[in-house]
């Protein structure tokens, strides 16, 4: 109790912006999830703490580049998102942009451990960083097999939940995050986003016909279950069994593989941040070497294939490294 007032004690509140930050070395900014909103922000945190200073997002994949060429310290200007809730989650992404110093990420790393969490490294600036893009293709391609009525949902939660070990399906989680609302409205905005490895991809219509009707998840009683007389979705433990679970893992294989292609991050961090970031049993790439990954690709194929909509194929498409990987007959570790 002594120890948690005397950290208290060190906390101090304030809603005055040059008061908090004038001697401040590291500033972390939360705000809302808009990237004007961070901008302004971001221009006058510049104005404010003094010219050492390094200033933070917490942003979850907005554009951390244009937040640092607003600032006359882009050098300065360095990503860490923080999972949530921080307290729980051990992860944090640290995001290098093009302009970030290499000093200033060994600083935001060597914080982020002083604090007992884990950094993962994110070597360039692109949208959703690393774990949420792992996270992208677990809920979007399971929401294309039940719109064509090839699975069900309870189908699909069950063999990920209870086959693959999962904590929810893809389906369960996207009400318990509001992933429906998230995705549809967050469509435009990654259309117009142009840094490298942006989305140019089809919302599939299942979640704009859930979101027309206000069945957004948990928050609205109703999602892809329905909540107004149970709080969680009745999902059978058979349900899964027979469904194919590479068909979920293999476009997030394919996106981790990217990532490893692009040279977005290392295969440690990425599988890093699956296991602590969303609580996976395994990471995407541990994954791939216990099936190999000539098996992923076989997989992704299909899934690819199922696809009428080109700009939605491109997404699924094997990556070159994936294809060498199987050719090969290698493994990523």
């Amino acid at each position: 109790e002594a120890e948690t007032e005397a950290a208290l004690d060190r906390i101090r509140f304030t809603t005055d912006l040059d008061e908090a930050v004038s001697d401040a070395d590291f500033v972390t900014e939360a705000a809302v999830e808009k990237q004007s909103v961070k901008e302004d922000i971001f221009a006058d945190l510049d104005r404010a703490a003094h010219r050492e200073a390094i200033l933070a997002t917490n942003t979850s994949g907005l554009n951390i580049t244009r937040l640092a060429e607003v600032t006359d310290r882009p050098g300065q200007v360095v990503g860490t998102h923080w999972f949530n809730p921080p307290m729980l989650m051990d992860l944090v992404e640290v995001i290098v942009t093009e302009h970030t110093e290499e000093s200033v990420v060994d600083t935001a790393e060597t914080l982020v451990e002083s604090f007992g969490k884990t950094p993962i490294r994110c070597r360039r600036d692109i949208p959703s960083f690393i774990v949420n893009r792992l996270m992208r293709p677990y809920g979007e391609e399971p929401a294309w097999m039940v719109y064509r009525g090839e699975h069900t949902m309870r189908e699909i939660d069950a063999a990920m939940k209870y086959g693959e070990g999962f904590p929810m399906g893809p389906f369960e989680l996207a009400d318990y995050t509001g992933a429906i609302q998230l995705r549809v409205e967050g469509a435009e905005d990654h259309l117009e986003d142009d840094r490298p490895l942006s989305y140019d991809t089809d919302v599939c219509p299942l979640l704009y016909q859930l979101y027309e009707k206000g069945r957004y998840g948990r928050k609205t009683d109703a999602g892809y279950y329905d909540y107004a007389d149970r709080d969680e979705p009745e999902i059978p433990v058979d349900a899964g069994q027979g469904f194919d679970a590479l068909l979920v893992w293999a476009p997030i294989v394919n996106e981790a593989a990217k990532l490893v292609q692009h040279d977005v991050a290392t295969p440690e961090d990425i599988d890093t941040g699956a296991r602590l970031g969303g609580n996976w049993p395994q990471g995407p790439l541990e994954k791939a070497d216990e099936v190999g990954a000539d098996a992923v690709l076989s997989r992704l194929t299909e899934v690819a294939s199922r696809h009428e909509r080109t700009a939605k194929v491109a997404e699924t498409l094997p990556c070159d490294l994936l294809v060498e990987k199987a050719d090969a007959g290698e493994t990523f570790y």
